[in-house]
């Protein structure tokens, strides 16, 4: 009796919430996303070359982390250093190969119009009228031009489509000299890999 008295007197047990912490990414795992991040940009690169040079590039899935992203850079200097070379070619010369560009890379000249003449509206650009910015900050919807109206215009002497015409010739010759561009990124790689970790070297050391 004098038992039972004792144990329903005691005071009940009030135990305390246990905080869950929030969870970590292990080091391994950021490291191990960045380079599936890179590799399927090396992917996406090299899908558009034809088989036979897709072997050269087979490489960089399993090059040090400098070596791909050297070969990113120089995939992307090889693609602005050409583009500014044209355009300034066609721009500050007569030597305005149209009629060659249009007939071989026809496509791409037709991207190359529709990209930047959106591209130079939204900015305001060359004598574009700006457009009006959604609320996501892209330009608004709008009519396009086709690259028979911009080679038309153009030909009239309108400046504007004279700079559309000849950035998008040279967008177009840029884009189909992917091959080579990729080809002559993976050759430069190792040296331009070399360059910027002597770079990072003198940086750090200061």
């Amino acid at each position: 009796m004098f038992r039972r008295q004792l144990f329903s007197h005691r005071q009940p047990i009030i135990r305390r919430p246990t905080l869950s912490r929030p969870a970590r990414l292990a080091p391994g795992r950021c490291q191990s996303t960045e380079s599936a991040s890179r590799a399927s940009k090396i992917d996406r690169i090299t899908s558009k070359l034809p088989r036979r040079l897709q072997k050269y590039t087979q490489g960089l899935r399993n090059a040090p982390v400098s070596h791909i992203v050297s070969f990113l850079i120089l995939h992307e200097l090889t693609a602005i250093v050409p583009l500014i070379g044209l355009f300034a070619l066609f721009h500050y010369t007569t030597y305005v190969p149209l009629t060659y560009v249009t007939e071989h890379f026809g496509s791409y000249v037709e991207v190359g119009v529709s990209r930047f003449e959106k591209y130079f509206r939204r900015k305001g650009w060359f004598g574009f009228d700006k457009q009006a910015t959604g609320d996501d900050g892209k330009a608004a919807q709008g009519s396009s031009e086709q690259p028979q109206d911009a080679v038309s215009k153009w030909q009239t002497g309108d400046p504007k489509y004279r700079i559309l015409v000849e950035v998008s010739l040279a967008y177009a010759i840029t884009k189909a000299l992917i091959p080579i561009r990729v080809v002559a990124s993976v050759w430069a790689t190792p040296w331009f890999a070399g360059v910027l970790v002597g770079l990072r070297k003198v940086v750090f050391r200061k």
